[in-house]
């Protein structure tokens, strides 16, 4: 524990668990499709040849952003010139986009944790990466295209420079990243506005002028640039509002009960490390804990406040976040991904009050990291189920290696609807010579024939007598 409190040793730490995690599950979902195919185009044909892209063919249900694309595609385009340079298989180049992918929102965490630091304390900084080491989804997560993701990366940017008292840079990034990425990011954007107004730090004409700025900034950005790539005029994340709010489709895709997110979401998340978030906010509890007679605890009741106000003041808008993403019925954990920085944050906070006050109450420290091991058994489990999450992608691999030796012939391949949706993409097409088609219309025997290889979650029995 102490070796970690020096230098960069926890930043170490969580780059180390975010790679690992990247090469134990190397493939994607299809939630992760469109920006991971949109990366790959951008790497292959240019900006020029928008013709040849995935989303031509299949553009999914609502049209997304390419600017985060755009972006990673750029960090990416060296990395991948070596690769193609030493002839490295295609596939390492969806490894490599997406390690800078996961890289940037761990250099946006890190802003983050550096500003509670500045608040907190250096230690409070360093228990803040230990606690998000423990834990699985937070970092599995940041390696994954997804659109949240890229508006982690940039929520969290913003509350770095909300802790700094940066609040025009707080407010620009929070309406960039809610007019082109998520649109729901307002729902945490909003009691962070409130916050800053109810405490004098911003006053309500500076603050409507800096979101109306940042608002026209950011739509004339994406209409301009997604409107090219998509060759209609639109604006993506627009459309996606109307599709999810005005037109409630979102409920298509399942409902929760309302209290989901608190029993199941976060629980699963935090993990154990929710039981050190009473310790942040409160004053009394560590103090209580502290305490070596009944003396002690009359003593602290009396003296000691129940909650700490320094973080308390921070976190308010956090539970004021999840209680309105709580009225939605379509719930995803990814959903709420920014509430769980801010929520690691008191419980790093508790935790340092615990260490810091080892030598008077040593035991309640060892409970606290008792609680960061059974947090990281619980996330090594998390990680060998994970693993089988992937069929699509693992038989795409071997798909080529079963046939390497006919990497320069003309061959012809089929992917069906699962096996896309489970890890198959462009990046995973090794052979130049290789046609690859996922044409859903596909489906009768006769139309199969005319496939040299089958990638199907079907049952392949019935079909051998025919070919």
């Amino acid at each position: 524990m102490t070796l970690l409190m020096r230098g960069r040793r926890a930043e170490l730490l969580v780059a180390l668990a975010v790679t690992a995690y990247l090469f134990i599950c190397p493939f994607a979902k299809v939630e992760e499709s469109f920006n991971l195919q949109a990366t790959h185009d951008l790497l292959a044909f240019g900006v020029r040849n928008v013709d040849k892209f995935d989303h031509v063919e299949f553009p999914g249900v609502v049209p997304r952003t390419f600017l985060g694309s755009l972006v990673v595609a750029g960090v990416s385009r060296p990395i991948v010139w070596v690769l193609e340079t030493v002839g490295g298989p295609k596939f390492w180049m969806q490894l490599a986009t997406r390690w800078v992918l996961g890289m940037m929102t761990l250099g946006s965490l890190v802003f983050f944790s550096d500003g509670v630091g500045m608040r907190f304390g250096r230690d409070v900084s360093r228990f803040l990466l230990l606690i998000c080491a423990c834990q699985f989804h937070l970092l599995f997560y940041m390696t994954r295209t997804l659109p949240n993701v890229y508006a982690l990366a940039l929520v969290l940017l913003g509350l770095g420079f909300w802790l700094r008292g940066k609040w025009q840079r707080c407010v620009f990034l929070f309406t960039f990243t809610t007019v082109v990425f998520r649109a729901d990011t307002i729902v945490l954007f909003a009691p962070l506005v409130l916050s800053m107004l109810l405490s004098r730090r911003v006053s309500f004409l500076r603050m409507i002028g800096w979101g109306l700025s940042s608002g026209m900034v950011s739509l004339a950005l994406t209409v301009l640039v997604d409107s090219y790539f998509w060759q209609r005029w639109l604006w993506p994340e627009g459309e996606v509002l109307w599709f999810n709010t005005v037109q409630n489709k979102s409920s298509e895709w399942g409902v929760s009960p309302p209290l989901w997110y608190f029993t199941s979401a976060l629980p699963r998340a935090l993990q154990m490390t929710a039981l050190l978030i009473p310790l942040g906010l409160s004053t009394l509890l560590p103090t209580l804990l502290r305490s070596r007679s009944l003396h002690d605890i009359t003593w602290s009741f009396k003296t000691a406040p129940f909650l700490d106000w320094s973080v308390f003041s921070l976190v308010w808008p956090v539970f004021v976040y999840l209680g309105l993403f709580s009225l939605l019925p379509h719930k995803e954990l990814r959903f709420i991904f920014n509430a769980i920085p801010i929520l690691n944050m008191v419980s790093a906070v508790g935790l340092a009050k615990l260490y810091r006050s080892r030598s008077k109450a040593l035991l309640p420290f060892v409970g606290a990291v008792g609680c960061l091991f059974v947090t990281s058994l619980g996330t090594l489990f998390l990680l060998t189920a994970a693993q089988s999450n992937y069929p699509g992608g693992e038989a795409f691999v071997r798909l080529h290696q079963i046939a390497a030796k006919e990497r320069d012939l003309p061959r012809s391949v089929h992917i069906d609807v699962p096996a896309a949706m489970t890890g198959v993409s462009r990046f995973g097409e090794e052979f130049p010579t290789w046609r690859y088609s996922k044409d859903e219309s596909v489906a009768t025997t006769e139309q199969l024939k005319q496939y040299d290889y089958l990638l199907t979650a079907k049952d392949p029995t019935p079909l051998e007598d025919d070919f």
